[in-house]
């Protein structure tokens, strides 16, 4: 028996696609895993997996996510808008050039009420002036981010 237990195997780690009623089963195996477990499942799972893993509570198991070979620029701007994607992956994402080349994931990460306001700032600089007036009145964003579109808008006029 792997340390997935009995039922994990290629339903966990094969790439395809998942209905919502396997989705829910696939979540429940997945909570009943150790950390040292879900650190190695979200290396080697599939993108389903990858996705629960993502908004796991431990910050190791979020790395994990983020360091498995298996990751597509689809998954990146999934973690990116979601607002459940644990804060570390949110942090990685935002300091990767390599992801960040991307306008749709740095959109995502700006929009996304869980990003940490100085990776979400950073990005607010390369905003049009219709962009940063929608970002400074979004209610959703931090006030440290909504303050900084305001600022950089009074900066343009």
């Amino acid at each position: 028996m792997g340390p997935f237990g009995p039922a994990a195997g290629p339903d966990l780690t094969e790439e395809r696609p998942v209905g919502e009623e396997e989705r829910s089963s696939i979540a429940a195996q997945v909570a009943k895993l150790s950390v040292p477990a879900k650190v190695e499942l979200a290396v080697k799972g599939n993108r389903e997996v990858r996705r629960i893993l993502s908004r796991d509570a431990s910050s190791m198991v979020a790395r994990a996510v983020i360091g498995s070979p298996k990751l597509t620029e689809d998954d990146i701007v999934s973690y990116a808008a979601s607002s459940l994607t644990h804060e570390d992956v949110l942090r990685f994402i935002a300091d990767s050039r390599q992801w960040t080349a991307n306008r749709q994931v740095v959109s995502a990460l700006v929009q996304n009420p869980r990003t940490p306001p100085p990776a979400a700032i950073r990005f607010l600089k390369s905003y049009q002036t219709s962009e940063l007036r929608v970002l400074s009145q979004n209610r959703s964003l931090s006030a440290a981010v909504r303050q900084e579109a305001r600022r950089l808008l009074a900066q343009r006029h």
